[in-house]
């Protein structure tokens, strides 16, 4: 193949189908717990909440917090406290 692309089995063009593990948060929330360290965990949370106090409105600040709390409860309920002044 001039482009070298190789493959084994039929090339089909399709929909993925997703499966039942399969959302918006999974990997994320396993990079979160499983990945990071507990340093790492911390400037995670220092990074996010810095940005997000950098005058976002209180609407997408909400939902930004409720995606964190998604990913990782402890992780949003920490970004939180740091956005909301405790």
């Amino acid at each position: 193949d001039p482009a070298g692309w190789a493959a084994a089995g039929e090339m089909v063009r399709e929909a993925y189908t997703k499966r039942r593990e399969d959302d918006d948060w999974g990997q994320a929330g396993t990079q979160v717990r499983k990945v990071l360290d507990d340093a790492q965990r911390d400037r995670l949370v220092s990074n996010v909440s810095g940005h997000l106090l950098q005058g976002v409105t209180r609407p997408v600040l909400d939902r930004a917090l409720q995606y964190w709390r998604n990913i990782d409860k402890n992780i949003g309920d920490r970004i939180a406290a740091e956005v909301n002044g405790g």
